[in-house]
C-alpha cells in the first residue's frame, strides 16, 4: 500500500512536469514571418529576408539601395494567393534575428503582380520598376507591426512605402 502511494504521486508529479514544463524543456516553440495577400489576385513577394539568404551571387542589395537584383532571384521570391497569407521564415529562436543576417537595419520588400511577372518576364520588370508595392521596414517597426500585408493596412500607414499609403483600395486595386 506505501509503494502504490508513492507510485501514484510519482505519476502525478511526472504528469504535472511534463504538461507544465514542456514549452521550455521538450519542445522549441516555432515563431513564423508571414506575408498576407489582402487582394483579389495572386501576388509574389520578393525579399532578402526569404530564405535562402546566402546562396545568392552576387550578394543583395541592401537598404538604402531599393533596386531589384538583375539575376532572376527564384529562390527569393514566393506567390501568394489571393486572401491567403505564405510564411517566408521560420526558427526556433528571435524572429528579429534575421535582420541580423541581412546587414542592415531596415529591410526591403517588394510586391509585383504574378501576371506581370510571368508575362513581361523578370528584365522588363525590373527595367521598368514593375512594382506593385515597396515596404522598407526597419526592425522595430517589424516587431510593432505584427503582420505585413498587402495592400497595406492601416497599421503600416506609417512605414516607408512606395507608392505611399492609400493608393490602393482594400481588395488590391489602384485608386485614381
Amino acid at each position: 500500500m506505501k509503494y502504490k502511494k508513492h507510485s501514484i504521486y510519482l505519476i502525478l508529479l511526472t504528469i504535472l512536469l511534463f504538461c507544465g514544463c514542456q514549452d521550455r524543456l521538450f519542445m522549441d516553440r516555432e515563431y513564423e514571418m508571414y506575408f498576407w495577400n489582402n487582394a483579389d489576385y495572386p501576388i509574389s513577394l520578393y525579399s532578402i529576408m526569404i530564405p535562402p539568404y546566402y546562396n545568392t551571387n552576387p550578394m543583395p542589395t541592401v537598404y538604402p539601395d531599393t533596386s531589384l537584383p538583375y539575376w532572376w532571384p527564384s529562390e527569393n521570391i514566393i506567390e501568394i494567393l489571393p486572401h491567403d497569407r505564405r510564411v517566408y521564415y521560420s526558427t526556433s529562436g528571435d524572429i528579429t534575428g534575421r535582420y541580423d543576417d541581412c546587414r542592415s537595419d531596415t529591410i526591403s520588400f517588394f510586391v509585383f503582380s504574378t501576371d506581370s511577372l510571368k508575362l513581361l518576364g523578370w528584365d522588363s520588370v525590373r527595367k521598368s520598376y514593375n512594382i506593385l508595392q515597396r515596404y522598407d521596414i526597419s526592425r522595430a517597426e517589424y516587431v510593432s507591426l505584427g503582420k505585413t500585408c498587402f495592400p497595406p493596412s492601416y497599421a503600416m500607414r506609417n512605414i516607408k512605402m512606395w507608392p505611399p499609403y492609400g493608393t490602393y483600395d482594400t481588395s488590391g486595386h489602384r485608386r485614381y
